[in-house]
């Protein structure tokens, strides 16, 4: 995997100006300087537009007011992000990361190149439930149509949220979604759904409300089954929720509150372990400051997206407890499951 030189050099520097023991003061450190917001699917779908959100946002709530610009690097579900932002990315907070939902609990069950766990985190705008999702022509209308045939969705890696939870579906409810990997970004898995080389796609409401905002509206698509935080939306109330149907204590219940942890914390941003903590404390602040701003909060709704923050210390503690709960006949039956799949 080659990555650009460019990420390098400002690592370098960071390194030679932190190694003389000099104190870093924000204000200093980031006036002048460039952060970039790493998105970690393609564009044209909701991870790109948070990542936006953040891009023209955050830079006024930090010291310095450094310039702040996106760029996207998909790859395997967000895995190829997470493995930049834990091996290569500089260490010195000028590269901000977005968490791909489902990358978080991956490497519970499968070898990874990076650990979320180490993520050095700032916050989460929203923490979005998460539904599977079927064209209107699709003739699929509830989980018993699921259980009839095979059934085509979009989805991305093998680690994304847009198909662990289809794959917990099918083993834990007997369903026979077969999922189509590769799309690179939302945007493509909707333009798939659209063009018919695909039935339907898990994913957020604002992957519609934002990218497709007329679809909804025009009931082009409906949800069949729901996952992660409660929906308030009317549209989701006789929309049956995993949760429900799993059984407290069994298996299949531990395996799903396992990876809703993903869920729970959402979309979180997240600097390289090993950044200084006075780096990180600062960065922290202004995503909170971020996010707490009335305008922020505005513009998040306008473009159609979720907006229910979860902090840096709620996604420790989530994360914290999510994996204190990771059993080890839960992981063994985990990986058995991403297993079994990944030879189909």
């Amino acid at each position: 995997m080659i990555y650009s030189l460019k990420y390098m050099a400002p690592a370098i520097a960071a390194g030679a100006f932190l190694s003389f023991g000099t104190p870093v003061f924000a204000a200093d450190y980031y006036a002048g300087k460039t952060i970039t917001v790493q998105v970690p699917s393609g564009s044209g779908g909701s991870y790109h537009a948070y990542c936006q959100m953040l891009q023209r946002n955050i830079s006024k709530h930090i010291p310095g007011h450094p310039n702040v610009v996106i760029q996207n690097l998909p790859g395997g579900g967000g895995a190829k992000s997470a493995s930049f932002m834990y091996n290569v990315a500089p260490k010195n907070g000028t590269i901000i990361a977005m968490i791909a939902p489902g990358n978080i609990t991956v490497p519970l069950v499968r070898k990874v190149k990076f650990d979320a766990t180490k993520f050095e985190w700032l916050g989460s705008p929203a923490a979005r439930p998460n539904h599977v999702w079927f064209w209107h022509t699709s003739g699929i209308n509830s989980i018993d149509d699921l259980m009839t045939r095979e059934v085509p969705i979009a989805t991305s890696g093998f680690g994304s949220s847009s198909s662990v939870l289809p794959r917990l579906i099918n083993l834990s409810l007997g369903t026979k979604m077969q999922l189509i990997y590769g799309y690179r970004g939302g945007g493509l898995m909707n333009l798939a759904v659209e063009k018919g080389e695909v039935l339907g796609r898990a994913t957020f409401s604002s992957a519609f409300t934002a990218a497709r905002p007329t679809w909804l509206p025009k009931k082009l698509v409906h949800p069949v089954i729901s996952m992660g935080p409660r929906d308030p939306d009317p549209l989701f109330k006789n929309v049956p929720h995993l949760q429900d149907l799993l059984k407290p204590g069994t298996l299949h219940r531990k395996m799903y509150d396992v990876i809703a942890i993903n869920l729970e914390v959402g979309q979180g941003f997240y600097v390289a372990p090993g950044t200084p903590k006075n780096l990180v404390n600062d960065l922290e602040k202004s995503f909170a400051a971020m996010m707490a701003e009335a305008s922020f909060k505005d513009q998040v709704i306008k473009r159609g997206l979720e907006y229910s923050p979860v902090s840096a210390a709620e996604i420790r503690r989530k994360i914290a407890a999510g994996f204190k709960a990771a059993e080890p006949e839960v992981i063994t039956e985990l990986k058995k499951l991403f297993e079994k799949n990944k030879k189909s």
